[in-house]
């Protein structure tokens, strides 16, 4: 039985695409294991949304190049977003890579492996030429393909999961990549997601995470007359999932219909992940967004007056082309004024083929690294003074390890991985990982919370 292992990299959209993937590979009684040192077939599903992640890419695929010169590893295999983009200067830079996958192609898994499996025998003659041969192990074009539907692998013991409701992107953002790497939107059959939380509800999932690029315009291309507001109201009434979490939203797409839904329903937390990318509206006009500062000022107000436990996330893009230091300044002091619970800071990465890598005053690498630390050192005050407002609550926090004696977890106001932590003091009562435990809040640090441990949650 052969080993493959998968590395995923870059956002949770990838983590769904090579769960699919393993989907796949399980069925056919492949072994799959979690050290890439033990695998015969390694497979990097890869990210090339902004340079950073570029070379965190080719810094994996150049490591398990040397595992397959010189370990158990037969074959590589490079899926996902550089795949799609760079398969003609990875294939002719790293001829070690034995095969590439599109973001549109991941159900041709199998496929490449037996081809793959089969021109390994040394007994084997090629028919096709040399010519022939390449092309069949490289899949990719077709970015605007319907969403491919198949089984995901889900590990043993998993509690909290993405669900793919969208793909693609509409927005022409002037900075961006992802509509030439994933295509335009497409909203997923509302039939499709309803049996796939059924399976991830048998699987015992808890936490459920609805994501797409935008899923604020879910169902305008379809003909089932059901938007998001509609499809959160579905789902929280006829699943029984404890959170039901939404990423991403676009400000332009939070409507009060929305935010009645999540205000009606318990189930669906008032969690709101909204990349606005900047606060100056000149900056934002170039950079292809919508709204102006004093709309989202509006939006901001609306959401934590028609819920007040609101928990907001943004993401805010520093040094991009033409950004002067008086906008920075205007930038951070916006920040200020609607304080944000959770700030992701990206410095601009100039990316061929868009227009703002053509803008002129392309600001230097030093000086964007200086207004990243001035925002981050911003935020951090911030996201203390936020976080105060829950001491002395008591949270529904779902425990996910132990550090010796101290439990940790997330509370509905954290997504996994780029949120803070909620750190429970158990007074030596064991607790169940994966369980949900009511928590008091005891105090705050500038990113997580510390609670003592009140009961456990029966549902």
């Amino acid at each position: 039985m052969k080993t493959i292992h998968m590395t995923t990299l870059g956002c949770d959209k990838n983590t769904i695409d090579s769960e699919m993937m393993l989907g796949l590979i399980e069925e056919k009684k492949y072994s799959i294991v979690t050290d890439p040192k033990k695998a015969e077939i390694i497979i990097v599903n890869t990210c090339c949304f902004i340079q950073s992640a570029k070379e965190q890419s080719i810094d994996y695929i150049l490591e398990y190049v040397d595992y397959k010169n010189s370990g158990l590893c037969q074959r590589l295999i490079v899926a996902g977003c550089m795949a799609e983009r760079y398969h003609e200067e990875l294939a002719a830079e790293i001829p070690e890579i034995d095969g590439f996958l599109g973001v549109g192609h991941f159900d041709n898994i199998l496929e490449l492996i037996t081809y793959l499996e089969i021109t390994s025998d040394p007994d084997y003659l090629d028919p096709i030429g040399n010519e022939e041969k390449r092309i069949e192990t490289q899949f990719f074009g077709d970015i605007d393909k319907d969403i491919i539907e198949a089984r995901r692998y889900i590990k043993e013991g998993t509690v909290s999961t993405f669900v793919r409701i969208s793909e693609g992107c509409d927005h022409g953002c002037t900075y961006c990549v992802i509509p030439k790497i994933r295509g335009k939107y497409r909203s997923r059959r509302s039939l499709n997601i309803f049996e796939e939380l059924q399976y991830l509800q048998e699987r015992g999932i808890k936490e459920i995470i609805l994501i797409g690029q935008d899923i604020a315009p879910y169902g305008k291309d379809l003909d089932e007359d059901l938007d998001l507001p509609n499809l959160l109201k579905k789902i929280a009434s006829q699943f029984e999932f404890t959170w039901i979490r939404m990423m991403y939203l676009y400000p332009e797409g939070i409507t009060d219909k929305l935010l009645a839904v999540v205000k009606q329903h318990p189930s669906i937390s008032p969690y709101f992940d909204i990349p606005l990318q900047h606060l100056n509206d000149m900056v934002l006009k170039r950079m292809g967004r919508k709204m102006t500062f004093e709309q989202t000022a509006d939006l901001i107000s609306k959401i934590r007056k028609t819920l007040p436990e609101a928990v907001v996330r943004t993401s805010i893009i520093t040094g991009f082309p033409g950004e002067t230091s008086e906008q920075h300044a205007e930038l951070i002091n916006k920040i200020k004024m609607l304080p944000f619970d959770h700030l992701g800071v990206f410095k601009y990465s100039q990316e061929e083929n868009t227009p703002a890598a053509k803008f002129e005053n392309q600001i230097p690498e030093d000086e964007k690294e200086k207004r990243y630390n001035e925002i981050m050192i911003t935020q951090q005050s911030i996201s203390h003074a936020q976080k105060q407002r829950f001491i002395g609550k008591i949270l529904k926090v779902l425990i996910e390890g132990v550090d010796e004696d101290t439990y940790f977890g997330r509370f509905y106001g954290d997504a996994p991985e780029i949120d803070g932590t909620v750190f429970v003091d158990s007074h030596n009562t064991p607790l169940t990982i994966g369980n949900f435990y009511s928590v008091k809040i005891v105090n705050a640090l500038e990113y997580d919370l510390i609670g003592d441990i009140e009961n456990e949650f029966t549902k």
